[in-house]
């Protein structure tokens, strides 16, 4: 073999292993985007009053219950895919954290696949109280001064919605929402979203806001394209 024709064939050798090594489900796959809005008027987010703890004192930070924009964009609702997921979901990769920083929790609003390990930290310089609730119900209420590791906690049951509270700080709230695929999205400070690499089909949508309630839509997926969604919650 003349030494055009190695090369040749070892470029051709390479381009088959880049090929094999490519997810072959790409082409077949689309995305949902769109973003989520509030209908009616939005309170005025007010300052929340940190003065019981003289760590917290000295931050600032603002009720984020209700977070929307200047047109409606609503942040940290939780959109997935509730309906028309088949086949086993592929294993959770790397943990969900959640952290106490500036006597508030950040994120407000995380997700978890089923049995995907959350780490929850406390950056603070002062003691923090871990209290999880399931509706009324307690699921776990830890302390966790400064300084000490992370706790490292699973929730096995998909469509939880797992409630964070701080019994030292009773301002501090956060959620967990425990979905059973990966095909999920947190909205943004603009109330968009993007969820990418779904395969094509048609699915049942279902939007969570931890004051506005939940909703659901159908939409239909198609290979290689982007499925427009504009959602709306109405203000309570």
């Amino acid at each position: 073999m003349s030494k055009l024709n190695y090369a040749l064939s070892a470029v051709f050798a390479s381009t088959l292993t880049v090929a094999a090594s490519a997810p072959a489900f790409a082409a077949d796959n689309g995305s949902i985007k769109g973003t989520v809005k509030v209908k009616g008027t939005v309170p005025k987010a007010e300052a929340l009053n940190m003065k019981s703890d003289p760590f917290c004192a000295e931050r600032t930070a603002k009720d984020e219950t209700i977070v929307a924009d200047g047109k409606g964009g609503l942040k940290n609702v939780v959109i997935r895919l509730a309906k028309g997921v088949t086949g086993a979901a592929p294993a959770a990769k790397g943990d969900v954290v959640l952290d106490q920083s500036g006597c508030t929790y950040t994120p407000r609003v995380a997700v978890a696949l089923a049995g995907q390990q959350i780490l929850i930290k406390n950056s603070d310089q002062t003691l923090h109280n871990v209290h999880t609730y399931k509706g009324p119900a307690t699921l776990f209420n830890q302390a966790q001064p400064q300084g000490f590791p992370p706790l490292k906690k699973k929730f096995a049951k998909s469509g939880d919605v797992v409630k964070f509270k701080c019994d030292v700080h009773p301002w501090m709230t956060g959620w967990v929402v425990v979905v059973d695929n990966p095909y999920y999205a947190v909205s943004g400070a603009d109330g968009s979203f993007s969820i990418d690499d779904v395969p094509a089909g048609k699915y049942t949508v279902e939007y969570w806001h931890e004051k506005l309630g939940t909703q659901t839509v159908d939409v239909e997926v198609k290979a290689g394209k982007p499925a427009a969604l504009n959602l709306e919650l109405a203000a309570k």
